[in-house]
């Protein structure tokens, strides 16, 4: 693998936002992405593949579900269909398992065979950081796709630095399924405290999908985000955090694809919960210069509990995290090279509780109660400065390591234990100031999950082939224990390009990559549907089933693809624009394997009349068509959807601002790779907000 793409060209993707605060572009390359990638470095020099989505961004889409926030990622795909109940990620081809999600750094673990996995009304957030690509030396098991960080809005990103409170309220209606929102704010800081409380409402009904179909999914939702800071003394802060989502929703038991009512997927009345409890210190006092701590202490959960309507069934599925993280930075020379030493550990345990009335014993199939504890320590250097050996130019170095022990265990079975090390390196030679190169190589781990290892009870049901109803036959989850960790290798070559100074415009800029990763022991779920004979000899119970369903580990895979990304800004002019591209196949077979899509294309570009405080945009999908050559159900055709927005603030003195939208305006009828079922028709949306800060 290292041969084949060190002997490649290099292809490319960027790590500057999407849009720069306040339109101003100039800033938008030396954007430092902290969260997920723990350096000091500026996206245009980070040996790796970084993006952002800050506050202005989400100002003007506007976004009501993952897949409106998250579209514009290079990479990244909200999978699983227009429900946003039912949407999950993938990053470079890796599904959910693989990619970590944070939320104001506390990991967010939720996974579903067929519900959402990350529970949060976009209105709440400021800013989303994304690392594509390995990242289990910062992270560990789950991130070989890579880090997906959100973050909720704090009073410093809402008041100026002469202001003492404030407050915003906000409204909005969505026609494709006749979405209400609305929203308040009031924040304000007094001495050394500060605090925010944000309250955001949504109540929506069935999806009119661009096939002219109308999709079940009424659902409405109540987010609560509070926040209290404390300035304890100079360099040193803390700051707790409590975000809940409290959801309804009335849709079929499976939130995903088409997800039509019938005998295997009954109509459901769903309460879905999240709620998380974070404590955020940065611990840097003058007095001790040695000293730069980063802490964040957490506890959340998330569940869905369903109702079916007809049965009257009752089916829960609960995981709760614990956990605590510590990063130390330290910073200093090397000779001629400046240099920082960021040492952490962590520890953090999932508890998951499954519940199935329609059982005499109450297990839910693929949910095991169930229990795991991970802890971990890592070590990343930061090396930067002159090139060696006469060179022109800055070299950047940043070698990682972390070492993962895990375990997990049952009431009724014994603990199954492992252990794990992730190494990265990662390089970065820039001979100018407007143009580098860089490699990065990674290793990363998956370690099995607890539906993975301990699956149980009933995959699914239905009515026995000779004798009818009520005489039922089942598919039956099979636990595996002894499954092993997924093990990933990622080799990545990219480079960066700043034309700006020389093409005399405010933004020109371009950074791409091509990667490859080579997977071994896969974990899947594999079904084996096959009928005992007796089910067709009298008395056709001897026993009789339709077979089992396990996971198990599969061998290789290879995924390999692009990124690349484009940003212009001139004048009242900017555009920003992102092409990707990932294949994935299994070693031994030849088969596609992966979270794939087709080659896609993003492009936005939006105009500011400054003048008249009037912005206007809009944004293009456009995807090549999707052929699977084991399946030809999995075609997709190619498609190209555009969407228009607006913002207008009429007056220069007052927080009065009115913002519209079109999404996809023409009404295209198309679907998404793996989602099975069209994509929202044509939709209206307007929005109007309010706000003052004194």
């Amino acid at each position: 693998m290292r041969s084949v793409l060190l002997s490649g060209a290099a292809a490319l993707a960027l790590a500057t936002p999407v849009l720069a605060q306040d339109g101003n572009e100039d800033d938008a390359i030396d954007v430092i992405v902290v969260e997920t990638t723990k350096t000091d470095l500026d996206a245009f020099v980070y040996p790796g593949m970084t993006a952002t989505i800050d506050a202005e961004a989400i100002d003007l889409y506007r976004p009501s579900d993952l897949d409106d926030l998250l579209r514009q990622l290079p990479g990244l795909e909200a999978s699983g269909g227009p429900r946003r109940t039912g949407q999950t990620i993938a990053l470079r081809g890796q599904g959910r398992e693989n990619t970590t999600l944070l939320l104001d750094g506390a990991r967010q673990n939720y996974g579903s065979a067929h519900d959402g996995v990350f529970f949060i009304d976009p209105a709440l957030l400021v800013g989303v950081e994304a690392v594509r690509g390995p990242a289990s030396a910062l992270y560990g098991s789950g991130a070989s796709g890579g880090v997906v960080a959100f973050r909720t809005a704090g009073t410093d990103d809402l008041l100026g630095a002469d202001e003492d409170w404030g407050y915003s309220l906000g409204a909005g209606y969505r026609t494709v399924d006749e979405e209400l929102r609305g929203s308040a704010s009031l924040y304000g800081r007094h001495g050394r405290f500060d605090g925010l409380v944000s309250v955001s409402r949504r109540s929506s009904s069935d999806i009119t999908l661009g096939s002219g179909d109308s999709l079940p999914a009424s659902d409405e939702s109540l987010s609560t985000l509070l926040k209290l800071g404390h300035d304890v003394t100079d360099g040193i802060r803390a700051e707790l955090s409590w975000q809940s989502f409290d959801g309804e929703a009335v849709e079929p038991n499976n939130a995903q694809g088409v997800a039509t009512v019938g005998s295997l997927n009954a109509l459901a009345q769903k309460e879905i919960d999240a709620e998380n409890l974070t404590l955020n210190a940065s611990i840097a006092p003058p007095s001790l210069p040695w000293l730069d701590l980063d802490l964040t202490v957490y506890s959340n959960t998330s569940g869905v509990d369903e109702l079916e309507l007809a049965s009257g069934r009752q089916l829960r599925r609960d995981l709760e995290t614990l956990g605590i993280r510590g990063d130390q930075r330290f910073e200093f020379n090397l000779g001629a090279y400046e240099a920082a030493l960021v040492v952490g550990g962590e520890y953090y345990e999932d508890s998951q509780d499954g519940f199935d009335s329609g059982d005499a014993t109450g297990t839910r199939g693929g949910a095991p109660d169930a229990d795991s504890q991970f802890a971990a320590g890592w070590t990343q250097l930061e090396i930067d400065g002159p090139a060696p050996l006469g060179l022109p130019g800055r070299l950047i170095v940043l070698p990682g390591l972390r070492y993962d022990s895990f375990e997990t265990s049952t009431p009724t079975s014994s603990a199954v234990s492992n252990d794990a090390t992730s190494t990265r390196l990662g390089l970065t030679y820039a001979p100018t100031e407007t143009f580098n190169v860089f490699v990065s190589w990674g290793e990363a781990f998956r370690a099995p999950s607890i539906n993975e290892l301990y699956i149980d009870g009933t995959h699914f049901s239905f009515p026995h082939i000779i004798l009818g109803a009520p005489y039922f036959i089942s598919n039956e989850f099979i636990a595996n224990p002894d499954l092993l960790p997924e093990e990933t290798e990622t080799l990545e070559i990219g480079f960066s390009l700043d034309l700006a100074d020389q093409l005399g415009v405010d933004r020109l800029d371009l950074r791409a990559s091509v990667y490859e990763t080579q997977a071994d022991n896969l974990i899947d779920l594999f079904v084996d549907f096959s009928f005992d004979a007796t089910c067709f000899v009298p008395p056709f119970f001897s026993p009789c089933s339709a077979g089992t369903t396990q996971s198990r580990n599969v061998g290789s895979a290879e995924l390999s693809g692009y990124e690349a990304q484009f940003g212009f800004a001139n004048g009242p002019l900017a555009i920003d624009a992102s092409l990707t591209g990932i294949d994935g196949e299994d070693t031994q077979t030849g088969n596609p394997l992966g979270s794939l899509a087709p080659t896609r294309l993003f492009v936005d570009a939006r105009w500011q009349f400054e003048d008249r405080r009037f912005l206007v945009g809009s944004r293009i999908q456009a995807a090549d068509d999707y052929d699977a050559p084991t399946d030809p159900d999995e075609h997709r055709a190619g498609y190209v959807v555009a969407d228009l927005y607006a913002r207008w603030q009429p007056f220069a003195e007052t927080g009065l601002t009115f913002n519209a939208g079109v999404e996809n305006v023409l009404d295209h009828d198309f679907d998404r790779v793996f989602a099975g079922v069209s994509e929202p028709g044509r939709s209206f949306r307007f929005d109007i907000g309010w706000s003052r800060n004194f």
